[in-house]
């Protein structure tokens, strides 16, 4: 036991350490091979990597699930009423639907600005902001009358949805270690796949109604609600901000719900651990708010391994949100001859998928997580983030990524060739809820391995997500009612399905691979750091050579050299 102790107060540099349990008792090696495995290192005094508790934690993620709502909505809800639109503008329904194409490439632009702000100057300020916007931009809808202010508000619209886009996971990366963030993740995606199946429903009722203009009136008061709900209860969670949560927010960053929590905490700790908290708070660097800069988004589809994660993670996603969901309301309407509001419902079973599959494979995701580690010997405490250089973490999320990846080809498949044969209404209906169930656990489980991959900087990685999920979805819902004319849906779901089997094998090459790119790419920063260190040190010295006023050349006339 004394040697263990010994080995922990003299850590090795540059050798990933594992948080192990706050119990020294549980800390006795189980043999002594693993005094010597340096992966195995323990840190028993690290702080826990959040103070939230999980009642508060909870609440954060079912925030951010249903501040996401705003994405889909914002797409959705006006699909049922997209032919009276056109008629009252006086424009053609392909115009109209020009309006959801830029919607697409606006919301995928759009967050690559606001992520950056985020990561540096806190998740409320972002949040706040986007719903003022979404908010005002709805109002604007709701009122216009010409075709020019649909498109220009429609953008507008599109940067009011990007901190739910941007910001949904990233919180969930703030707060959850690795060996949970699974479960958190599906929770928190929740809002964004089910959107799509609930929006047209709700669209189709206040269209039949109300008009549509309500639909948008609708989107207003609901961004209203959520721009009140984080303005007073939202606590920051940005590790840039505020640490751990230890860390006393300030300004707009500060919230009632945070304040309770920061000081349940400081009676809570105790004395020594009131020193521990006290050099993180002086560790954790204060940022201003940053000017946003897309690039660094642009910047992660650079590394080989996460532009390949991406590509795949978008080009899945395309298949439920680019290619199923736009054509249903016209081939709904052809073969079953189905009213606005019938339409609108039938898209509540493809979200009961996605749902099904948010609310179980990120608790399997976790499980299989724990599984490699006790395989590995790597101790995981609850509440504790783990290193995961030498962690396979690519083959532990993506195992899981395999029987979604077939169950949603499969489905596009069937859902192609029942609309083919023109079957009854429960074949496309069945397939629906199975492309939900695949496509989300493929979307879910691969952003989950984004954020692993950027730890330092969840809300630009996952702009980087939307960014190709939202310009791949875009084309597709501009090719895929073509094809289905040209082809019959079938065959074009057919091609469709037969990309998607050739995009397997990318799975099993990540897992092979991935490790490797991932160890690769951070010996490539570390060495740059490094030269950017000495470029520093040799800037340092000069400097400090001239420190008596004279001019270097005068120097070294007086020394003769």
């Amino acid at each position: 036991m004394e040697k263990d102790t010994d080995t922990t107060k003299t850590p090795i540099p540059a050798i990933p350490t594992y948080e192990s349990s706050e119990q020294p008792s549980q800390e006795t090696p189980s043999s002594p091979q693993d005094d010597y495995r340096p992966q195995l290192a323990r840190t028993p005094s690290a702080p826990p990597y959040t103070i939230f508790t999980h009642r508060t934690k909870m609440f954060i993620v079912a925030s951010v699930s249903i501040s996401s709502l705003i994405s889909p909505f914002g797409a959705t809800t006006f699909y049922p009423a997209l032919n009276d639109l056109a008629q009252d503008l006086h424009v053609t329904p392909t115009l109209i639907n020009l309006s959801l194409t830029t919607y697409m490439i606006a919301q995928g632009i759009a967050p690559a600005f606001i992520a950056g702000m985020s990561d540096n100057s806190g998740r409320r300020f972002s949040f706040i902001v986007c719903f003022v916007i979404f908010t005002i931009a709805n109002v604007g809808l709701a009122l216009q009358t010409n075709y020019a202010a649909l498109l220009v508000l429609r953008m507008v619209q599109a940067f009011g949805c990007s901190a739910a886009i941007a910001l949904c996971t990233a919180v969930v990366a703030d707060i959850a270690t690795s060996a949970e963030r699974g479960k958190y993740m599906g929770y928190a995606t929740a809002g964004l796949l089910i959107g799509p199946a609930f929006g047209p429903t709700i669209g189709g009722i206040l269209d039949q109604y109300l008009g549509w203009r309500s639909t948008f009136y609708f989107l207003a008061i609901f961004g209203g609600v959520l721009l009140v709900i984080f303005t007073f209860l939202f606590p920051e969670t940005c590790r840039n901000v505020v640490g751990n949560g230890s860390i006393p927010a300030r300004g707009v960053s500060l919230s009632i719900l945070g304040y309770i929590q920061q000081r349940r905490h400081a009676r809570e700790v105790q004395a020594e651990e009131d020193l521990e908290q006290a050099s993180i708070q002086l560790s954790v660097r204060r940022r201003k708010i940053a000017f946003p800069n897309p690039l660094r988004t642009l910047k992660i589809l650079g590394e080989k391994e996460s532009c390949i994660v991406l590509l795949y993670n978008g080009c899945f996603f395309t298949g439920m949100i680019g290619f199923a969901t736009p054509i249903i309301p016209v081939l709904y309407a052809e073969i079953y001859g189905l009213s606005t509001l019938d339409i609108g419902l039938c898209y509540i079973t493809m979200g009961m998928g996605s749902l099904t599959s948010a609310l179980t494979t990120g608790h399997l995701v976790d499980w299989n997580f724990r599984r490699h580690a006790r395989r590995l010997g790597m101790i995981i405490t609850k509440g504790k983030q783990q290193d995961l250089r030498n962690f396979p973490i690519e083959k532990v999320r993506l195992e899981v990524v395999v029987p979604g990846h077939i169950i949603g080809t499969l489905a596009l498949l069937a859902f192609g060739w029942t609309l083919e044969f023109r079957t009854a209404l429960a074949g496309p209906e069945i397939a629906l809820y199975f492309i939900g169930f695949g496509v989300s656990t493929a979307f879910n489980i691969t952003n989950t391995l984004i954020l692993d991959l950027h730890r330092d900087r969840p809300a630009t990685a996952t702009s980087a997500v939307n960014f190709v999920r939202c310009l791949m979805s875009a084309g597709g819902a501009a090719v895929i009612l073509p094809m289905c004319h040209a082809m019959n849906p079938g065959w074009a779901f057919t091609l469709v399905a037969l990309v998607y089997v050739a995009l397997l094998p990318v799975v099993f090459l990540i897992m092979a691979k991935g490790q490797k790119w991932r160890t690769q790419l951070a010996e490539k920063k570390d060495r740059a750091k490094m030269a950017k260190a000495a470029a520093a040190a040799v800037v340092d010295v000069e400097a400090s050579s001239n420190d008596d006023g004279r001019p270097s050349s005068e120097k070294e006339k007086g020394t003769g050299t």
